[in-house]
């Protein structure tokens, strides 16, 4: 039997940070990833990559819209057949969950060993959820398919946020386990042993081809002046829901990673292919208009769509 554990939860809010401690705090066993991003371009699972990990990656929607969930069924199948104890499934970031008991019951019979759900993981951003909440429906089915709920960057507002944050959370969920944290730094080990799937019917998800978020890929072929990328992230961030990648830089490889107005831009020690960038907004044509407002003014020439 294979324990499976889906961790959900906002762009930007912590899941991949989440993830590698899960894979540190369980080094020595046999486990699987399936890493799911809304982007062309799957930056998390360069993030994760390490040796004796089984891993496969489902980009350009979510695992739970019919755009990419054949190929998320078949890597639940192929899983099945692998050598490993656990499977760890981070869904994108607007992910919704609210059919994953009936995907779970679809493959049984093509499975090779049984999977026991242990139930969803969900990291909330302690800085962003309560703007973002009424906003998405997702945000809300993320939390009501959970067992457990980390409230993350909890260093970052104050206790009254934390407070409102809990109560939002009791009320859409009260058998949830809530744990606050910064940087996801908790006892994994404890909060996966005590996790309960949620016992809710299934639904529908919302994800739908017509509802995903837009995304865009920047590429560019040489190495960028740091401070121009900089001003180039920091004019377009407050517009897009999340933006990360990796970049060569004059001042060496960066990773960016932002999330509205909490930009990182971050030595990168290992070899990359191409510098990426990769931007994800609901606002469409705006947001395309917003980024080569930007590459004019920042980057002309030097990186392109």
């Amino acid at each position: 039997m294979i324990e499976l554990v889906l961790l959900t939860g906002f762009l930007g809010a912590g899941k991949t940070t989440l993830l590698k401690a899960i894979l540190d705090a369980y080094k020595d066993q046999k486990i699987g990833v399936i890493v799911n991003e809304f982007g062309k371009v799957n930056v998390d699972a360069v993030l994760l990559e390490k040796d004796g990990i089984t891993m496969a990656e489902l980009s350009n929607g979510s695992i739970f819209c019919a755009c990419i969930k054949d190929n998320f069924l078949k890597s639940l199948i192929e899983m099945s057949q692998m050598n490993i104890d656990y499977l760890f499934i981070e869904a994108s970031g607007l992910a919704d969950p609210s059919n994953m008991p009936q995907i779970l019951k679809a493959i049984e019979p093509k499975i090779l060993k049984p999977y026991d759900y242990k139930g969803a993981l969900c990291v909330v951003d302690a800085e962003n959820f309560m703007d973002l909440y009424d906003m998405l429906p997702a945000l809300e089915h993320q939390l009501e398919y959970s067992g457990s709920v980390i409230i993350n960057k909890a260093d970052l507002v104050e206790n009254e946020k934390i407070a409102e944050i809990s109560h939002k959370i009791g009320e859409v969920n009260p058998r949830a386990q809530v744990y606050i944290t910064s940087y996801c730094k908790v006892n994994i080990m404890d909060i996966i042993n005590g996790l309960v799937a949620s016992s809710k019917e299934a639904e529908e998800t919302t994800n739908t081809f017509e509802s995903r978020p837009k995304t865009f890929v920047l590429s560019a072929e040489s190495s960028l002046p740091f401070e121009d990328l900089k001003a180039f992230i920091t004019e377009i961030a407050d517009s897009a829901y999340r933006i990360k990648g990796f970049v060569k830089t004059h001042e060496g490889t960066i990773e960016v990673s932002a999330v509205g107005k909490n930009i990182e831009l971050s030595p990168w020690t290992k070899p990359i292919k191409n510098s990426e960038i990769v931007v994800i907004s609901s606002v469409g044509i705006k947001m395309l208009s917003l980024i080569t407002k930007a590459i004019e003014s920042h980057l002309k020439g030097k990186i392109h769509l």
